[in-house]
């Protein structure tokens, strides 16, 4: 009896149309919340909101905005408003509040609202030129944004030698000698491919010779990243996307919170991994064997481990495609190509660094073929490594901005693309390589792109659903974490005295003197033969520049007692010591 008398409840609701309400009550409530939140400001999130938001004023203009949006017939503008008001509304809190798992429960918000309103989300617009012109602004907004502000970091002495100042020395190096030297990585003077194999820094040289700073090598990195975009154009129109879904699917690329995290951890050579890994797989899908091959050789030529993005990209193929000759070959030829380059560096070099990266595995000092063998002996260990907490907030932080649309494959051969995922982000113990505020997801995460392009191709009606849940997504992680990057600026205009200060401290060094230097400052004098950092070094030097801010430990009178001067010190900022014998 009950179940048939709720069922002529909501029979007697839907007559007198109660969703028709229900949506203009929702956003009059939206509205309501979202102003109370923006004139509480911080105080949203503490207990003192509540003392200063008059409770019966924003009961009576709920009432009020309820009435006004009755006066708008038609649902579709309504339900506009309502995604719009929430999406602002997700988006202030998130930049307030920025912590992730936060944004995900946003994320969550926008995904209900969007598919349980039937947003009537239209991608089949055909928008001709515009969208290559749309593109190419993306492009350089993001170069903008990201480049630009690095090197505020940059100008502001805020990039560490890990990871900007030993590459800022190295193509000084680059530019006199022709060779990828540093003093700073190792504490000696020696060539970077001793430790990472990547001869596609050269191809910045040029660019570096021309505007020989270090902001170029920002800059270059945000554009490279971004240039991703057009490979991906290019696949969606292979996949036969409208032209209005290939620019959201650009959009999202811009958005994304691991290439962005990637970029603000300065410069890496895994940059290049996100555009010459799509490039390759749009040539791989128009079977365009010398455009595959340069690619490939290109990709190969960032790291020693990018053989395994190349080798598994193949291999797709081989299983995808049938294409067996051109795949075989190319798959074939990276394998050879890891064994001999990571034979040389562990003859030659300092090693490929297994042990640090994948020690949980190695039992009996064999190297990565101990790995094979652990997880072949033990799956069950695997799965134990891979399906930990932070894993999983990984996984979410690189899924949530897509929809999770990488995972909607209709052809297991699709699962292969997964491989890089697991093996270099979920396998290993070294916990940057789970972290989207570092280099290591900028392969991964191109594939995972291909993987949603391809899959959405394949969807049916809900697929613009996705799309619509995939831009409100990468809008909110965004704004959680890292639309708050532009205090840099304000930071620096704050600051300005400061770095005149140190800057003035540092003019004081001559060029072609060897130097210690602390982290901070190691990047700004990196333009020199013989550098080493003060954290790491055990080396001496004819000048040493210390940096004081923020209470850093500095061994001033350590120095002074083995024969240095002070020629210049600010309390608190900046102290440059001086040889003398």
């Amino acid at each position: 009896m009950k179940l048939k008398e709720n069922l002529k409840i909501i029979g007697k609701l839907k007559e007198k149309k109660a969703g028709w309400y229900i949506l203009r009550l929702l956003a009059a409530f939206v509205s309501s919340v979202l102003f109370a939140a923006a004139f509480a400001q911080d105080m949203f999130t503490q207990k003192e909101f509540y003392s200063a938001i008059n409770f019966p004023l924003f009961i009576v203009s709920s009432i009020a905005l309820f009435i006004l949006f009755c006066f708008i017939k038609k649902d579709k503008y309504v339900l506009l408003l309502l995604i719009g008001l929430s999406q602002i509304y997700c988006m202030f809190t998130a930049v307030q509040i920025r912590n992730y798992m936060f944004s995900f429960g946003l994320c969550a918000v926008m995904f209900i609202i969007v598919f349980f309103f039937d947003f009537p989300f239209d991608t089949s617009a055909s928008l001709g030129r515009l969208k290559w012109i749309m593109c190419a602004l993306l492009i350089g907004l993001y170069t903008l944004y990201v480049g630009g502000l690095c090197c505020v970091y940059y100008r502001t002495y805020r990039t560490p030698c890990f990871d900007f100042g030993l590459f800022a020395q190295m193509f000084y190096y680059m530019k006199e000698t022709g060779r990828c030297l540093i003093t700073c990585e190792r504490d000696k003077l020696l060539s970077h491919f001793a430790v990472h194999f990547s001869p596609i820094y050269y191809l910045l040289l040029p660019l570096y010779f021309i505007l020989p700073s270090p902001c170029t090598l920002l800059v270059s990195q945000a554009f490279i990243v971004a240039s991703a975009a057009i490979p991906l154009m290019l696949l969606c129109r292979h996949f036969k996307l409208s032209d209005t879904a290939a620019l959201i699917f650009v959009s999202l690329l811009i958005l994304y919170p691991s290439f962005m995290g990637g970029c603000f951890w300065y410069l890496h050579e895994n940059c290049f991994l996100t555009p010459l890994l799509l490039w390759l797989m749009y040539f791989f899908e128009k079977d365009r064997f010398g455009f595959i091959a340069a690619f490939a050789l290109l990709t190969l030529f960032v790291k020693e481990d990018a053989a395994v993005y190349v080798a598994v990209v193949s291999l797709y193929y081989i299983f995808a495609k049938k294409n067996y000759k051109c795949s075989a070959t190319v798959f074939l030829f990276s394998v050879v190509y890891f064994v001999v380059v990571t034979k040389c560096m562990n003859a030659f070099g300092e090693g490929i660094m297994s042990n640090s990266r994948y020690g949980n595995y190695i039992y009996d000092g064999g190297g990565l073929f101990s790995v094979i063998k652990a997880v072949l002996q033990n799956p069950a260990y695997a799965v134990l490594q891979i399906f930990t907490q932070e894993k999983l907030i990984f996984m979410l932080q690189m899924l949530v901005g897509l929809s999770f649309l990488p995972f909607a494959v209709k052809k297991p051969s699709k699962l292969l693309l997964f491989i890089p995922l697991v093996l270099v982000n979920l396998m290993t113990s070294y916990s940057y390589q789970f972290d989207i505020g570092f280099q290591y997801t900028f392969g991964s995460g191109a594939l995972l792109f291909y993987l949603a392009v391809s899959n959405y191709s394949d969807l049916g009606e809900n697929r613009n659903k996705l799309l619509c849940s995939a831009v409100l997504s990468s809008l909110i992680l965004f704004s959680g974490g890292y639309l708050k990057k532009t205090s840099a600026l304000f930071e620096a205009e704050n600051n300005r005295q400061t770095a005149e200060i140190i800057d003035e401290a540092l003019a004081l060094i001559p060029d072609d003197a060897s130097v210690l230097a602390s982290t901070f400052l190691l990047a700004n004098v990196s333009q020199r033969k013989e550098l080493y950092e003060i954290e790491r070094t055990s080396h001496r030097a004819e000048y040493i520049a210390g940096d004081l801010r923020n209470g850093r430990v500095f061994p001033m009178e350590e120095y002074l007692n083995e024969g240095y001067e002070i020629i210049f010190y600010e309390e608190g900022i900046v102290a440059v010591l001086m040889f003398d014998p």
